[in-house]
């Protein structure tokens, strides 16, 4: 874990809501990121199936898996999935590949909490990229919640 205080604050849903949902209401979580302010990493810890059980979130830190650390330590017990946001810059093109080698690597950090990262989304003000969900509509591509 890091030397620097990451800050987590946390959000447990008391009343059923349609983004409970998270396997098909993820766009919109990263259509609404920004809610919790700007340079915000901000991380969806769902059951197996989708389920939100919290929402975390955290000042993004210059390396982001420190933040997303934080959040698995402090509030992704228990947590089958996860799905995180992170308030970055997003280019025009193809995904760079340290955008790829970077959700790789946070993909093995969460299994090292016991938690599956199903995706990572950069969202900036004006675009979106998700790691591995390659289209809009959640059915076209119903290989992405590999949560097992």
């Amino acid at each position: 874990m890091s030397q620097t205080l990451i800050v987590v604050e946390g959000l447990v849903p008391v009343e059923e809501t349609e983004l409970d949902d998270v396997r098909a209401k993820v766009w919109s979580y990263a259509l609404d990121q920004r809610v919790f302010g700007p340079r915000k990493l901000l991380v969806a810890f769902t059951e197996a199936n989708g389920q939100l059980r919290v929402l975390a979130h955290a000042n993004r830190t210059d390396h982001p898996l420190l933040s997303l650390e934080a959040c698995l330590d402090y509030l992704g017990e228990g947590a089958a999935a996860a799905v995180a946001f992170c308030d970055e810059p997003v280019a025009d093109g193809p995904p760079p590949r340290h955008f790829l080698e970077r959700f790789e690597q946070a993909r093995e950090l969460a299994r090292t909490f016991g938690v599956h990262l199903v995706d990572w989304f950069a969202c900036d003000d004006d675009r979106f990229r998700a790691a591995r969900l390659m289209t809009l509509t959640i059915d076209e591509q119903p290989d992405w919640w590999d949560v097992s």
